[in-house]
């Protein structure tokens, strides 16, 4: 490579990093890209092509034909870091209405689709109120509806968190009714009415600071062909997996994984994985 990155103004780094981006993932990119996703000139398009090709010259070739550059046989990313898990989840991000095509780099979006879940009605001043009080290390005074109760009670609870289930976000708080810290789900906060500085020492939110590793492998009960798709699945390497969790949010990574039932009670086409280390759970209830 013919340059470093250290030695390109952040500014241009971006547009440099969004050619890369488009050549990795589409294969080509021209002035007109670059024009549509930062509002430049032509002029500073083609500054920024011949920048990059100088810098990388067998990163892209022009095509005459196609009027753009395309990806180079030796291409070698100098400011990108593909990321197969952030490309999806602008694609996500899209399908679930969060952004638009024009606020991600994706050029040519494939035809694609998501499982949707259940909207969650949140509401935009409560989950403000939250997190204001996080930042302030204040208690606030909620109506909050639970299973447990038939009626929404209000309550004063201090959150220092928030956290995301996998289908649900969460304020994980020191509840002052019931005396111990505990999730309280932000759909069913219903009102909030004061707020209170609070000494809340949230270093002692035990299950907050404690992690466990869980480690899962193939259902024993597979074939040897079934258990290789499982391991590419589930990135497995030598027949296991680990995931390092918050003992907070164990109940939930178990529950969304399966791995909240005894894995005889299902066929293991169905369960696919199982727990290796169960004795993680014990005196974690």
């Amino acid at each position: 490579m013919g340059g470093t990155q250290g030695s390109v103004r952040w500014g241009i780094e971006r547009r440099l990093e969004f050619i890369e981006f488009r050549l990795f993932w589409e294969g080509h990119v021209n002035r007109a890209d670059l024009m549509a996703a930062f509002g430049i000139s032509i002029n500073q398009a083609s500054t920024d092509l011949n920048r990059y090709l100088g810098m990388a010259p067998g990163n892209m070739v022009y095509d005459k034909s196609a009027r753009a550059y395309v990806r180079g046989d030796r291409f070698e990313p100098l400011f990108l870091k593909p990321d197969p898990a952030s490309y999806l989840s602008q694609l996500r991000s899209i399908s679930d209405g969060i952004v638009t095509q024009e606020d991600t780099w994706i050029g040519q979006i494939p035809a694609f689709d998501t499982v949707h879940s259940p909207a969650r009605g949140i509401d935009a001043s409560h989950l403000r109120a939250v997190l204001q009080a996080i930042h302030n290390r204040q208690a606030i005074e909620v109506e909050y509806q639970s299973l447990s109760s038939p009626a929404p009670r209000w309550r004063w609870i201090a959150p220092h968190a928030i956290a995301f289930d996998g289908f649900r976000w969460h304020a994980r708080a020191y509840c002052f009714t019931d005396g111990c810290f505990k999730d309280f789900l932000l759909a069913r906060i219903l009102g909030i009415r004061d707020s209170r500085p609070s000494d809340v020492d949230r270093g002692q939110d035990a299950d907050w600071h404690t992690h466990v590793t869980l480690k899962i492998g193939p259902h024993p009960g597979l074939s040897d062909a079934q258990k290789k798709v499982v391991t590419l699945d589930y990135g497995m390497r030598g027949g296991k997996a680990s995931i390092t969790v918050r003992k907070a949010l164990l109940y939930y990574t178990l529950k969304r994984l399966g791995l909240d039932t005894d894995p005889s009670t299902r066929s293991p086409a169905d369960q696919q994985i199982v727990l290796l280390n169960r004795e993680v759970l014990s005196g974690l209830a």
